[in-house]
């Protein structure tokens, strides 16, 4: 992709908002210049939301990344190539979204939507939109290995972890978290399944080169907790 910024037309409005967050703008005449990026809040992109105030009582985010310092590249179903700063993804609504406010005081979030996206790419991690079974159509995973045979991919999910809670006062001890938990996937054949990462699962889902896999997993300390290490038991079963 070239690594200029072009004009992004193609991606869609957002269909369904949280009440938690508050359109700020969304006419086809409302736009913005930033970075070099011309983003109409009409139809054709996306809409401006404003977060609300986060709540004290509940500690945690429901961004994947620690900031929004990340330049992230877009590619449509079209193949074409858009390059934006400040992005962050959002887990509770499977969503990419990009800080575009260039006022320290003002929280303006641009929201886009998955329809005309292909995949994301956020520095090493790369997105890529598949169907999953309750989920819906455009869902995002994260591709931790793509191959020929079996590929693997991961989804992220949020929930609030309540705070303990004094027995005596029931008054809460702790607040309540937000946790950002993972869960992986197989692709074969173009069919995604759910899986548990685990070294009978990985020998079954490669059965057809079972002894050549034993023999990698007792040559290489592997852990089945480390995504470097699983994504190398994949490519190595792509390989041979």
């Amino acid at each position: 992709m070239k690594k200029v910024f072009l004009l992004i037309g193609a991606l869609v409005t957002m269909c369904s908002y949280s009440q938690s967050s508050e359109i700020i703008g969304s006419g086809s005449s409302a736009s913005n210049m930033y970075g070099g990026v011309q983003v109409s809040s009409g139809s054709n992109s996306g809409v401006w939301i404003k977060s609300t105030a986060s709540n004290s009582k509940v500690e945690g985010s429901y961004y994947l990344f620690n900031n929004w310092a990340n330049s992230a590249s877009f590619y449509l179903l079209g193949n074409e190539g858009y390059k934006i700063p400040n992005v962050n993804f959002n887990v509770r609504f499977n969503r990419f979204e990009a800080n575009m406010s260039d006022d320290a005081s003002k929280d303006s979030i641009f929201a886009f939507n998955s329809q005309s996206v292909k995949k994301v790419v956020v520095g090493s991690k790369e997105f890529v939109k598949k169907q999953v079974s309750g989920k819906g159509a455009n869902y995002f995973l994260e591709m931790i290995q793509e191959g020929d045979k079996l590929s693997l991919l991961k989804s992220y999910d949020a929930s609030i972890s309540p705070g303990t809670i004094n027995p005596m006062t029931q008054q809460k001890m702790k607040a309540d978290k937000i946790e950002i938990k993972s869960n992986f996937y197989v692709e074969k054949n173009g069919s995604l399944e759910e899986v548990r990462l685990k070294k009978s699962t990985v020998l079954k889902l490669m059965a057809d080169k079972k002894v050549e896999i034993k023999e990698f997993l007792g040559d290489n300390d592997i852990s089945f907790k480390n995504d470097a290490d699983i994504k190398k038991i994949f490519s190595y079963y792509n390989s041979i």
